[in-house]
C-alpha cells in the first residue's frame, strides 16, 4: 500500500482550491474528493480527476484577513517538524498544554515537544539560540539571557506553570522563575519528521506536520505525525504541501563533485537559489525562489541514488544580463546523455527597445527528463559557440521527482 493511502481526505462541499502537480500543471476547482488514489475537483466544465501520487500542493486562496497573532509570542517546536506560535505554554509530568489564537487549547504529550522559546525575536541573541537548537543535547537545557549573551543550564526539566519551572541541576531540585527563562530545549527525543506525509501551512505562519488530513463541516481535521489531532477552521489553512519525500531540489543537495574551468582568469562558483552574481534567479521575466546559478565552464555531479523518476527545471540565461550569453548544456545520467543543447542571448539591448536586431533571445527551455534508475546525475555547462562573457545560466526550480 503506498504512503499516500495513509493520507485520506474525504471532503464534502469543500473549499475552492488551486492544485499544482509534479508535472507542472495547475488546476482550479472545489474539492469533491481526495483519497489515497485520486483527487476530484468540481470545475465549470465538469469534474476533473487527478492521480493523488502526482500532487505537489493544494492551495486555499485567502478568504479573510490574516490573523495578527500579536499576543502569540511563545514559539513551540515539536519533534515532527510542527511549529506553533502560542499565547501560553504549561506542562505537568506527562503533558504540555498550549493556547493558540486560532486553534484553541491543545494538549500534547510532553515527549513530542522539542523546544519552547518564550522571548520575542531579537537579533542580538537569535544566532546563539539557533546554535543551541542545531545541537543534540544529552540533557535538557534551560536558556537564560544575561544582557546580550545567552547562557544555558543542563539538567532535567520538570513541570512548568505560569510562575516557575521545576528543574533538577546536578541532582538538586531548584525552582526557576518563569520570567527569567528565555527558552527550553528538551533532550533528544524520537525524530518523527519522517512520519509526516504532508505539511499544512496556516495563514498565521504556523506549520503542522501532518500524518493525515480531512475536511468536515467547514473544519480541517489534521492528525499530526506526533499523534495529536487538531481542528483548524477552514479559513485558516493556506497551503497543504504534499511534496514531502516526493521531490528534492538540487539547491538543497550537496554535489558529489564540482569542477570549474576559469574564463579570462576569473572563476565563478555556482550559487544555490541565486544567480551567479548574487541576485534572484530570473528566467523568462519570472523570478524563482529555488534553483542553481551556473557559469560556464562548470561541472556538477549529484548522487540521486536511483530513487527518482524525473529531473525538471526551467533553463535560461538570467534576465538581468545586458551582454551576450551563450552556453552549451549537457545533462547525463550514469554517463548516458539525457539532454544536450545551446542556451543563449545576443545583444539583448535595453528594456523596451523596439529594434528587433538588438534582441535575439532564446525562450526558456523547460526540462522534463526521465531519470528512472539513475544513480549519478551530471550537469555540465560548457562554453557556447560565441564564448560570451555573460554566460550566467539559471537552472530555475531544478528538482528531481519520485
Amino acid at each position: 500500500m503506498p504512503a499516500w493511502s495513509l493520507l485520506v481526505l474525504c471532503l464534502a462541499a469543500g473549499p475552492s482550491v488551486e492544485v499544482a502537480t509534479l508535472k507542472g500543471e495547475s488546476h482550479v476547482g472545489a474539492i469533491e474528493k481526495l483519497s489515497g488514489d485520486e483527487i476530484v475537483l468540481k470545475t465549470p466544465t465538469g469534474n476533473l480527476t487527478l492521480a493523488a501520487s502526482e500532487l505537489l500542493s493544494v492551495r486555499v486562496p485567502a478568504t479573510g484577513a490574516v490573523p495578527a497573532n500579536v499576543e502569540a509570542t511563545v514559539e513551540v517546536r515539536l519533534v515532527d517538524g510542527t511549529r506553533l506560535r502560542v499565547t501560553s505554554f504549561v506542562t505537568d509530568a506527562a503533558s504540555a498544554t498550549v493556547e493558540h489564537p486560532q486553534l484553541g487549547s491543545l494538549k500534547l504529550p510532553r515527549s513530542v515537544v522539542q523546544s519552547v522559546r518564550f522571548a520575542v525575536a531579537d537579533a542580538k541573541v537569535d544566532a546563539a539560540w539557533n546554535q543551541l537548537l542545531e545541537k543534540t543535547p544529552k540533557k535538557d537545557q534551560v536558556a537564560v539571557r544575561k544582557g546580550d549573551v545567552l547562557d544555558h543550564l543542563d539538567g532535567v526539566i520538570g513541570s512548568l506553570d505560569g510562575a516557575s519551572l521545576k528543574f533538577q541541576l546536578d541532582g538538586d531540585a531548584i525552582p526557576v522563575k518563569r520570567e527569567r527563562i528565555f527558552g527550553l530545549i528538551y533532550a533528544k527525543r524520537e525524530n518523527l519528521a519522517t512520519k509526516a506525509l504532508s505539511a499544512v501551512d496556516l495563514v498565521s505562519g504556523d506549520r503542522l506536520a501532518a500524518r493525515s488530513v480531512s475536511f468536515e463541516q467547514e473544519t480541517w481535521k489534521v492528525k499530526l505525525a506526533s499523534g495529536t489531532e487538531v481542528s483548524v477552521p477552514q479559513t485558516q489553512v493556506a497551503t497543504i504541501d504534499f511534496s514531502l519525500g516526493k521531490i528534492a531540489y538540487l539547491s538543497n543537495l550537496e554535489p558529489r563533485d564540482v569542477q570549474y574551468t576559469p574564463q579570462y582568469d576569473f572563476m565563478f562558483e555556482y550559487r544555490r537559489d541565486r544567480m551567479v552574481h548574487g541576485g534572484p534567479l530570473s528566467v523568462g521575466n519570472k523570478t524563482y525562489a529555488k534553483g542553481l546559478g551556473i557559469h560556464s565552464r562548470t561541472l556538477l555531479k549529484y548522487r540521486i541514488g536511483g530513487d527518482y523518476r524525473r529531473f525538471q527545471a526551467i533553463m535560461g540565461i538570467d534576465d538581468t544580463l545586458r551582454v551576450g550569453g551563450d552556453v552549451e548544456v549537457v545533462i547525463k545520467g550514469d554517463g548516458r546523455t539525457l539532454f544536450k543543447g545551446p542556451v543563449s542571448i545576443h545583444e539583448r539591448g535595453e528594456p523596451g527597445s523596439t529594434n528587433a536586431t538588438e534582441r535575439k533571445l532564446m525562450q526558456p527551455v523547460k526540462l522534463d527528463l526521465d531519470v528512472t534508475g539513475v544513480v549519478e546525475l551530471e550537469i555540465f555547462v560548457d562554453f557556447g559557440e560565441q564564448n560570451e562573457v555573460g554566460d550566467c545560466l539559471d537552472l530555475a526550480d531544478a528538482k528531481v521527482v519520485k
